[in-house]
């Protein structure tokens, strides 16, 4: 039957060094706590120990930190990562729409109102610039094991 035919169109290769963050088992998204793009590093070192991708909030995207294919959320994508790990991420709906399907997830945030606690199933109240190098360690101890 033609309706059921197949033809192949085109192969598109991503973009180099581009990730599909939909695809990802394990996110470790930032929001605008990073403050400066000069801290992002921090956080994608930890992404990558734990095995992970690096994804963002809208604010990162608006101020060119990370591509337009790095944002979770309502104008970004949908992820169903195993984990998703939020750092400095207030936790706007706009962005809870785009991740709360995740398995597990975990939150950093110095204000102990935000919104992803609401979402998150464990939530460090802390400022993000002391607690990551903490935790960066523990998974190098945990690694060495």
């Amino acid at each position: 039957d033609e309706a059921l035919a197949r033809r192949f169109l085109e192969y598109v290769e991503a973009a180099a060094g581009e990730v599909d963050i939909t695809q990802a088992d394990i996110l470790v998204a930032i929001g605008r706590g990073i403050k400066d793009a000069e801290n992002i590093p921090m956080v994608k070192e930890l992404a990558d120990s734990l095995g992970g991708v690096l994804a963002c909030s809208r604010p990162v995207v608006d101020k060119k930190w990370l591509p337009k294919g790095c944002q979770v959320g309502t104008s970004g994508k949908t992820v169903k990562p195993k984990v998703y790990v939020a750092i400095g991420i207030s936790g706007a709906f706009q962005h809870v729409a785009g991740m709360k399907g995740a398995g597990t997830i975990i939150a950093v945030n110095k204000d102990p109102k935000a919104p992803i606690f609401g979402v998150a199933q464990y939530g460090i109240v802390a400022d993000l610039f002391k607690i990551l190098p903490v935790i960066k360690e523990k998974i190098k101890q945990l690694k060495q094991k």
